[in-house]
């Protein structure tokens, strides 16, 4: 998926965004997903097991900090601590495995519509991991964002009253509470990560006033950092979905009845052109051979220019 840097971070953030408006901690990927395939003009399906294999190499560079942080403070054996890690790493283990597994089964036995688009999410997550170069980039990034983040939440940690506690402490704590607030219980985990948060606290006899305190320090800044997310998705993200239905809007209030026979020349320019581009945008969804997506963004590029020029026309 070409998608360069910029607008990479962009769909990171307006993920970040939509995260506080959707069930566990990575509702936002699927929305990340959506744009960045509007964007590249690339499948849907395809798309969302990209993202997929990126959340999952990131989920398990932080499962290998929670685990170390466990491992320091000797607390491995506590059933609270194990678990989550353990059932963490079989989800993004072995759970990845056996859905691309099934996945591949079910576009080779059913082969409609559904069976394409579920093979396509399949080897979106194949075609991620198959480039060990990328893999190893979002690792070190997703490495280095979650130390970063432990990092900070440590000086939160001294402003609420925590204090002795060594990184391998906020490492374990951290980890934890985000693979248990990841639930799609409550809304961006709301509640859920709290209370995780208190719990693995009172491990290192720290009172549950700090520990909460703590904790809304926590959900305050994530809120900070990711509300700016809301304008960088009306700024960055594609406007192309607004005008297509603007177009078909006004095309279905223009348009004759349908008792009537209607000369698809009778029909004005711009409104062909607007039908075109959405016409080829969905044949881009359906397919994955390279040599007709190369035609039909070849095409489509010819139809948007035309578009603007006629825009610009009319204006």
């Amino acid at each position: 998926m070409p998608l360069n840097w910029r607008d990479a971070v962009a769909a990171f953030y307006t993920g970040m965004f939509f995260n506080l408006f959707l069930p566990g901690l990575v509702g936002g990927d699927a929305v990340r997903a959506l744009l960045a395939a509007r964007k590249t003009q690339h499948s849907l399906a395809s798309s969302l097991g990209i993202v997929y294999a990126d959340r999952t190499v990131g989920f398990i560079a932080m499962l290998l900090v929670g685990t170390w942080g466990a491992l320091s403070l000797h607390l491995a054996n506590s059933q609270l601590v194990w678990q989550p890690l353990v059932l963490g790493a079989l989800f993004a283990v072995g759970l990845t495995a056996a859905m691309v597994a099934l996945a591949f089964f079910i576009s080779q036995k059913w082969r409609n519509q559904w069976g394409e688009r579920i093979g396509r999410f399949a080897n979106g997550i194949v075609s991620f991991l198959q480039r060990p170069n990328s893999s190893f980039v979002v690792f070190a990034i997703a490495l280095t964002y979650h130390l970063s983040l432990i990092a900070t939440l440590m000086l939160l940690g001294q402003a609420a009253g925590i204090k002795a506690q060594p990184l391998s402490a906020y490492a374990m704590v951290v980890t934890i509470a985000t693979v248990i607030g990841s639930l799609p219980i409550t809304l961006h985990g709301l509640g859920v990560r709290e209370l995780a948060c208190v719990k693995l606290w009172a491990l290192l006899n720290i009172s549950l006033e700090q520990a909460m305190m703590w904790a809304l320090l926590w959900r305050v800044m994530t809120w900070f950092v990711s509300l700016p997310g809301g304008l960088v998705y009306l700024l960055w993200a594609d406007k192309t979905v607004w005008k297509d239905l603007q177009a078909l809007a006004e095309s279905r209030l223009k348009s004759r009845p349908k008792t009537e026979t209607v000369d698809p020349f009778t029909i004005p320019k711009p409104q062909r052109v607007e039908v075109a581009i959405a016409t080829l945008e969905q044949l881009l969804e359906e397919t994955d051979d390279e040599t007709i997506r190369e035609a039909l963004l070849r095409r489509l590029e010819e139809l948007q220019k035309e578009r603007e020029q006629i825009r610009r026309t009319s204006n």
